[in-house]
């Protein structure tokens, strides 16, 4: 079957080119594997996002935020001892929400 554009097939090639590096079928990648779906993090649901929620309601720190409260007070040396970078620290306390006030909260 003929391309009907007439360029023989040359916009397929370019687009599949320019998307030859995504990550296909992996939920999380920066690409989207099914246009106009959403993917919901897993941490953001479920009986571990209640348990999570009642935990900082009930002004239980999680373990994460008290290894990135423990980060933020080393030193540049001491943090590459253990392999890691002041972004590598943010990305974690982002993740779990460590700036977050404890208790109840909008």
């Amino acid at each position: 079957m003929a391309p009907t554009d007439g360029d023989g097939g040359f916009r397929d090639r370019m687009r599949n080119a320019q998307h030859v590096q995504d990550i296909h079928g992996v939920p999380g990648s920066d690409r989207a594997v099914a246009p106009g779906m959403a993917l919901i993090n897993p941490m953001d649901q479920g009986i571990g996002a209640v348990v999570r929620n009642a935990q900082r309601l009930f002004g239980v720190a999680d373990h994460h935020c008290i290894d990135v409260d423990v980060w933020l007070h080393l030193s540049a040396d001491e943090l590459i001892a253990r392999h890691l970078t002041v972004a590598d620290v943010d990305k974690v306390s982002e993740k779990y929400h460590c700036n977050r006030p404890m208790g109840l909260n909008f």
